[in-house]
């Protein structure tokens, strides 16, 4: 998920700066609109609906503070940060009372924009993620009502009925948790029924097809898949899975579909009446795995690996002072979370042992807390290695780019900017990378090819100076000749002499 963002600035030249800053890096905006003030901002909110308006504090019309009052008041959902000088400070903290998260002091540094910019996009991850959370929830908790005939509020069931109507009711049900020649302890099954959800879990996100889901116990779980291919496609992938990684043979058993809320807990009594309390509690193991998954995502959108080191090493030193069963539990949440996001959300990633995090059978056989942490430490470390040798590829492939269009436009006009506009970075962010990886700055990478192309045109052709520099991409003869006494210790004049002499 990308956010989207509004720039809001009445000097046109710094707006187009942060703009590119913005669209150039990764940090999880997408900008969708520009304003050059308050008035303007007002209708490209009513137009665009960004998740994030970056606004400076002065300007014409209507200025920062008086568009962040209406903002409070008619979009108060909207994140703004505030662009501010030194000076105007303490004035632009009036923008608090409204909803400022945060401010931006002119002139700032790029890893300060950076910062600011990550942590709004982790905070609207985060927001999402709880209104998401949210809204299955109490469809679950309809779901749940519908089934086992509980009380329910009108609107709410409506509200369900209208959105499930025509869906697939269906049970899954695991034949046995125990397997021959596996002698399962009853904390072994828990890790597996914990597995067998993660598994239910992961397969509707990944396959995108609209469902619910809760367990009846350990060995049955109630579903509504929405009807056609994908519920079907859904439900075999769930077999096979079941007994690629777990080894558990699975059914399903197929109740018809829904067409009233009042009708859905006869069905299930014609088959599977006096089975189960419906009651959350199996639910309880799953709690963790959505908020690590969207933390870890927003960090490795935004190419913030050492924030993701640190948080990967806090979560494995939390789980290292509970007991063995219960770390157990949280590593095996942590691998699928690994597992998750290179299958889901990183395929481009190419993981060869993504699938793996979904096994749980080498956790069930260590046997102390510090053997489970010490492989816990190899498996964060490999995920992170993933990470960081696609991040290089990308850095690669970013220099690559760079000298491909150097090559082709050396002879014209090649700044670090243009460069840089081209390859979709900043240019501070491309000379460093372009220095780290080549060994050399991007000007002189540039001089060299233009002092090789002189050379050339020196030795095999009576052009004037003048004219060979304009060829080569040099404004003026005299910058070129400066360039070309640094590089190859005499002047263009000196090097046609001394080869016309050695061709005599």
């Amino acid at each position: 998920m990308i956010g989207k963002l509004l720039v809001v600035d009445d000097e046109i030249w710094f707006r187009e700066g942060l703009v590119q800053l913005i669209s150039s890096n990764q940090l999880g905006w997408e900008v969708v609109g520009e304003a050059a003030d308050g008035e303007e901002a007002v209708q490209a909110v009513e137009l665009y609906k960004p998740d994030l308006i970056i606004t400076d504090i002065n300007m014409p019309v209507m200025d920062g503070l008086q568009l962040m009052e209406w903002l409070s008041r008619a979009h108060p959902e909207i994140r703004v940060i505030i662009l501010t000088g030194y000076r105007d400070f303490e004035y632009a903290q009036r923008a608090l009372r409204y909803g400022a998260v945060e401010f931006l002091l002119k002139p700032f540094s790029l890893d300060e924009a950076y910062r600011v910019l990550r942590k709004a996009y982790e905070e609207l991850r985060l927001k999402q993620l709880k209104l998401r959370v949210t809204k299955q929830e109490r469809q679950t908790e309809v779901f749940r009502a519908a089934l086992f005939g509980l009380p329910c509020e009108r609107a709410l069931r409506e509200n369900w009925e209208q959105k499930w109507r025509a869906a697939d009711f269906c049970i899954l049900q695991v034949h046995s948790y125990e397997l021959p020649g596996k002698n399962y302890t009853q904390s072994d099954i828990n890790l597996l029924h914990y597995a067998v959800t993660n598994i239910l879990q992961e397969l509707l996100q990944g396959h995108q097809a609209e469902g619910l889901y809760f367990p009846l116990r350990k060995e049955a779980f109630a579903f509504l898949l929405e009807p056609g291919p994908a519920g079907v496609t859904y439900r075999n992938a769930v077999k096979e899975a079941m007994s690629r990684f777990i080894g558990l043979e699975t059914s399903w058993l197929e109740l018809g579909a829904v067409q009233r809320f009042e009708e859905l807990a006869e069905q299930y009594n014609e088959v599977h009446s006096g089975h189960g309390d419906g009651r959350a509690g199996d639910l309880a193991a799953v709690d963790g795995f959505p908020l690590l998954k969207e933390e870890l995502l927003s960090l490795l959108v935004t190419s913030n690996l050492p924030a993701a080191e640190q948080r990967l090493a806090e979560y494995v030193d939390q789980a290292a002072s509970l007991g063995l069963q219960s770390c157990k539990t949280r590593i095996y949440t942590l691998v699928t979370v690994f597992s998750s996001i290179l299958l889901t959300d990183f395929k481009h990633v190419n993981a060869a042992a993504a699938g793996e995090g979904l096994n749980p059978a080498h956790i069930l056989e260590i046997q102390s807390v510090q053997e489970l942490l010490s492989w816990a430490k190899e498996k964060c470390a490999e995920f992170l290695d993933i990470f960081d040798h696609w991040l290089n590829q990308q850095q690669d492939n970013v220099v690559v780019q760079a000298k491909q269009y150097i090559d082709g436009h050396y002879q014209t006009d090649c700044s670090l900017q243009m460069v840089a506009a081209h390859v979709h970075v900043t240019p501070n962010y491309l000379s460093n990378l372009f220095k780290k990886e080549s060994g050399i700055g991007l000007t002189n990478y540039v001089s060299q090819l233009r002092i090789e192309e002189a050379k050339a045109l020196l030795q095999f052709t009576r052009l004037r100076m003048m004219e060979i520099a304009e060829r080569v991409g040099f404004d003026n003869s005299s910058y070129f000749t400066v360039v070309f006494k640094q590089l190859t210790g005499e002047s263009p004049r000196a090097f046609r002499r001394r080869y016309e002499e050695r061709t005599d």
